[in-house]
């Protein structure tokens, strides 16, 4: 049965609260009323019971001086609160108002007891030209807190005033202050029945968890079964102690081939493989046959034979029967495990193997076009040469060519080894690469030379804000990496298909961190690039890379580094990375 709130209330605020409830919308509370005696004679636990709907799980109960009698329910009542009040007229009003209208002088009324002013004045034993007089000896005026509920109050009150001889006025006050007083009262027992709820449930949870603790404790071991050998090496046990067979074997199946890991006597190995059914009995009688499966596939046939008490054969096949499907599980997740390492070891090496080529990538791309550029270089000269065309400048611009070039095919070549020689060091020795002192907008210049003619410094502006002497202990080959997958980048992405392009980086020391901003003014990112400019092989542009260099920055920074990178960037704006290294 849904639990329903009962709010029990003088009947001089009876449609103010009713009012309250329709207006909130609650459905699970339900009000009613008692008659305003105004505690002469106070109400009763058996007025209020007699009040009370069928389907009422708690009662809520507020007044004044209709409560002062009621100490504790009687026995079957439901759960209670009382809310008693410092002043009835609390519950249409903030004190405040309350307070002021009483020390004035005013008789307060609220629309539910004008409504039937007549009837109030006759049972204060008084006839209406003697209520005059009465109502003057304590009150200067008549006070209506209107809350709205009758449209005809006013009217009400002009009469009443008109009776009496006193002046009187109208203060509205609508439901705002009753809908936050009963609003506090049903989230309180809102709250107090979903607490009473959880604890039922755990109760409930915790008389199942002892109804179930024998039999997971007899399968613990199978559920931490870490391979197929150590699951049915539980599945062995498990059968031995609870049937005590004297002969025990397990047939593997695996895509429908038997493989079996001991000798099977020829008449079980002819019953395991010709059974078709769920079970069957043994050729001796003395015990029976299981066939393990999962999803209509055959993981595995069982023999438990000899048992020690044959006349309970029956009993322990259902026994059996009901554990087969935690036995195959366990197999079939052993069986998973195992895929999905071997396909973890397989995505590893292969993720080295791919990111080992991003790194090797750039440098080798670079020194290919030098050699290129040489080779092109050379076979002009010759030409000339063999036109006996060559001059004397033809030749300086070949030698300071191939000085250049030959330049950055020895850099990149040195680059691409140490880079050969850190993966094998971290792959095959375990070894981390050894941290030095460097400075580095030196390592920056020295890597923006290795670019060649890819940053072409009539097309590409790179303008370094750094100290010359500002000195760091890191690893040169991490940096190397950052700013030339970062500089990559631009020039593959930012400024694709453009003439110009400018990037600008900017480092200073800082409260113990290493501070780089880098920006460029290319083509930007939008939101949802930035959402996955870090994840691996994300690429905006497949043709131009695996979608790994972010992915190996991000990924130097924060766990080689110990530091934090965020991209911040629109469309049309550029790409704007800033970095945070510890130092």
């Amino acid at each position: 049965m849904p639990a329903r709130l009962c709010i029990l209330g003088c009947h001089n605020f009876a449609r103010e609260v009713a009012a309250a409830c329709v207006a909130e919308g609650w459905t699970d509370v339900l009000t009613a009323d008692f008659p305003a005696h105004c505690g002469h004679p106070p109400v009763s636990w058996d007025e209020l019971r007699a009040l009370l709907p069928e389907d009422c799980t708690q009662v809520v109960v507020m007044g004044r001086a209709c409560l002062g009698k009621l100490a504790d329910p009687p026995a079957g009542f439901p759960p209670l609160r009382l809310l008693p009040q410092k002043q009835c007229f609390h519950l249409v009003a903030a004190a405040e108002l309350v307070d002021e209208a009483i020390v004035n002088g005013g008789y307060l009324i609220t629309p539910g007891w004008l409504a039937d002013w007549r009837g109030r004045v006759v049972d204060m034993g008084f006839t209406l030209p003697q209520a005059g007089d009465f109502f003057k000896d304590f009150a200067r005026e008549l006070v209506l807190f209107d809350t709205g509920v009758d449209a005809d109050a006013g009217k009400h009150l002009a009469d009443l005033a008109q009776t009496v001889k006193l002046p009187a006025r109208r203060v509205a006050v609508g439901l705002d202050h009753t809908r936050m007083l009963l609003a506090r009262v049903v989230l309180e027992w809102r709250f107090d029945e979903a607490q009473r709820s959880l604890l039922e449930q755990a109760r409930r949870h915790a008389r199942e968890l002892a109804d179930h603790v024998a039999a997971v404790d007899l399968l613990a071991r199978l559920a931490r079964s870490q391979d197929e050998t150590g699951a049915i090496a539980a599945i062995e046990e498990l059968f031995r102690m609870l049937f005590a067979p004297a002969v025990w074997h397990y047939l593997r199946v695996e895509r429908g081939q038997t493989i079996s890991d001991s000798d099977i006597p020829a008449d079980l190995m002819t019953a395991l493989t010709e059974l078709q059914s769920p079970y069957a009995w043994t050729p001796s009688g003395r015990g029976f046959l299981l066939r393990i499966t999962r999803d209509a596939q055959v993981l595995g046939l069982v023999a438990a034979d000899a048992l020690a008490f044959p006349e309970y054969r029956e009993r322990y096949l259902n026994q059996a029967l009901s554990m087969l499907g935690v036995c195959a599980l366990a197999i079939e997740n052993a069986r998973t495990r195992k895929r999905l390492v071997e396909a973890e070891k397989m995505a590893s090496l292969g993720f080295m193997v791919a990111g080992v080529a991003h790194e090797i990538n750039t440098p080798l791309g670079v020194g290919l076009a030098a050699a290129s550029t040489l080779q092109e270089q050379s076979h002009r000269l010759a030409h000339r040469f063999a036109e006996r065309a060559m001059t004397q400048s033809d030749l300086q611009r070949y030698l300071d060519t191939a000085q250049a070039e030959a330049g950055l095919i020895r850099v990149n070549l040195e680059r691409i080894g140490g880079l050969v020689d850190a993966f094998r060091q971290v792959a095959v020795e375990g070894k981390q690469p050894a941290k030095s002192r460097f400075r580095i907008k030196a390592c920056i210049e020295e890597i923006m030379a290795s670019l060649g003619g890819k940053l072409d410094p009539e097309r590409f502006a790179v303008v370094v804000s750094c100290e010359d002497a500002l000195e760091i202990e890191s690893y040169p080959a991490d940096w190397n990496s950052i700013f030339g997958n970062l500089v990559g980048n631009s020039i593959r992405h930012g400024f694709k298909g453009r003439e110009r392009g400018r990037i600008e980086i900017t480092i200073l020391r800082r409260d113990g961190l290493l501070v780089v901003d880098y920006a460029d003014d290319g083509a930007g990112l939008g939101r949802e690039v930035q959402a996955h400019i870090f994840d691996p092989f994300f690429s905006t542009d497949l043709q131009q890379g695996m979608g790994l260099g972010m992915h190996l920055v991000y990924n130097l920074i924060t766990h080689r580094l110990n530091g934090g990178i965020v991209c911040d960037s629109l469309p049309g704006r550029g790409a704007h990375f800033h970095i945070e290294i510890p130092l």
